[in-house]
């Protein structure tokens, strides 16, 4: 007999069709992370199931069985479904790609869950009709993600003598141990991987607060560029096609 999990708050990050008339879901959820289950039947109720198994929409869901691929069992509508608009739908796919390639599956990932909503309700309240107004809500997401990870270490601080980045001073991420100051002046500014204090603590501080001065965009997109190239590997992004292919744009 299957065992039915406690109501778990959750997120659809991906949907795929299974046999006949089911889907294969990923789910986010805190206490699960990443997990998939299948919607039983999904594809046949289209009036009240499939209508209510969108992505952005925030779901209470119970899942049945003990096994890695559980079965979704009654869900609940706990929220209004965020309409996201223009580019913001992409910024919303391309967050939810991001989990299902690098999330691993079965953790919980408490602060991860409340960063992704934090995410949806930034990008709901944007027009959507340019890149930039999407830098900042996502340059925080990717930062988070990478941070829960453990790919990327604490922006304000120095590896070798813990103690706060100089904000005058200039630092290389090295990948080993984290961010360790560059004494030679010559090498200030050299290769994709060094930052100065003002721009590394200007990002600690933005991740923080979720207000993103301009002039920080440029240097954490080349930061989580990095960061996630090196974790994603070669295979591209889905979303990140289908962006450049309706906006010809990166």
């Amino acid at each position: 007999m299957k065992t039915p999990q406690p109501p778990q708050p959750a997120y659809i990050l991906h949907s795929r069709p299974y046999r006949d008339s089911s889907l294969i879901l990923e789910l986010l959820t805190p206490d699960f992370g990443r997990i998939g289950c299948v919607a039983r039947g999904a594809r046949r109720d289209k009036q009240r199931r499939q209508q209510a198994l969108q992505p952005f929409t925030p779901l209470l869901v119970t899942l049945l069985g003990a096994g890695a691929l559980k079965t979704l069992g009654p869900v609940e509508n706990v929220g209004v479904p965020l309409w996201l608009k223009g580019r913001a739908v992409y910024a919303g796919l391309y967050a939810n790609e991001l989990l299902v390639r690098l999330l691993p599956e079965g953790e919980s990932h408490y602060t991860l869950f409340a960063a992704y909503q934090d995410l949806l309700a930034a990008l709901s309240h944007l027009e959507g009709g340019t890149n930039l107004e999407l830098e900042g809500p996502l340059r925080r997401y990717e930062l988070q993600l990478l941070q829960d990870l453990g790919t990327c270490p604490p922006l304000d601080y120095c590896a070798l003598s813990g103690d706060r980045v100089n904000s005058g001073g200039t630092y290389h991420l090295e990948w080993e141990r984290g961010l360790v100051p560059v004494h030679r002046a010559s090498e200030g500014g050299q290769g994709e991987m060094h930052f100065s204090g003002a721009e590394l603590l200007g990002m600690a501080k933005a991740v923080g607060e979720g207000s993103w001065p301009e002039k920080i965009l440029s240097p954490a997109k080349r930061l989580t560029r990095v960061l996630l190239k090196t974790v994603l590997g070669e295979k591209p992004l889905q979303s990140r096609e289908l962006f450049q292919q309706v906006y010809g744009q990166k």
